[in-house]
């Protein structure tokens, strides 16, 4: 699998939200501005067959519209779109349409080829998501709930937004390479920190890539320099 962190950073900050693309045909997450950057980096949108939302917030779910609008009205693509994610994903995404003015849910049923798949148990296994088995895993992110990390092939972890729990160690112990929420230097319970970082590194001895980072989270990461810890940029891209 290719992977590329489309966004590393968190609201407050200079880098796109967290973000990840994954073999061109399935994204995690869609912050604002992340249609922006799949055009400004020359990558077909089109190709996007599935979208992984892990938990509700705008910094996560905001330009799935914009996207929608793209494939379906810009390129008129005839394809059907899966998007997965917690119970209640497909009201979030009419409801961003109207807050956007854009078409309402009428409307969006017979313009656009949308599947959605809703998240109701804590654990849930999908089996030939474009080929992949995608495992969603309930994990911890303060009063938002129900919020999920995944595990993709076994190879790729994903936290989502999420403080230090036994779904976030699971996603590690599962994966070959995890990207994992370190907004903080300590983490709290919405957010993990380098403390919980430092711990999952040290008992599993797996790589752990950081995101959602705070700009202050990552001077100090980078200065830190923790084995098995990576700190990258917007853009960065690896295979597995």
């Amino acid at each position: 699998m290719k992977i590329e962190l489309v966004g590393t950073g968190a609201i407050y900050t200079k880098y796109n939200g967290a973000c990840t693309l994954i073999n061109e045909d399935t994204i995690v997450d869609m912050p604002n501005g992340t249609l922006k950057q799949l055009l400004k980096k020359n990558y077909t949108p089109e190709k996007i067959k599935t979208i992984l939302i892990t938990h509700m917030h705008g910094d996560h779910t905001a330009d799935v519209p914009f996207f929608l609008k793209y494939v379906y009205n810009f390129s008129k693509i005839d394809n059907e779109i899966l998007i997965i994610g917690p119970k209640g994903i497909e009201d979030k995404i009419v409801q961003l349409f109207e807050a956007y003015n854009f078409e309402n849910k009428k409307e969006i049923e017979q313009a656009m080829k949308i599947k959605y798949i809703e998240l109701e148990q804590e654990n849930t296994v999908i089996q030939n998501i474009n080929g992949y088995k995608i495992q969603s895993i309930l994990v911890s992110h303060g009063e938002e709930r129900p919020a999920y990390g995944y595990v993709i092939n076994d190879d790729i972890g994903l936290t989502g937004d999420s403080g230090i729990c036994s779904g976030v160690e699971e996603i590690v112990r599962n994966s070959k390479i995890t990207i994992a929420d370190t907004s903080l230097f300590e983490g709290d319970s919405c957010h993990m920190g380098i403390d919980n970082i430092k711990y999952l590194v040290e008992k599993y001895e797996k790589q752990i890539i950081t995101t959602h980072l705070r700009d202050t989270t990552r001077e100090k990461l980078k200065n830190d320099k923790i084995n098995n810890v990576l700190v990258v940029e917007d853009g960065y891209t690896f295979e597995i």
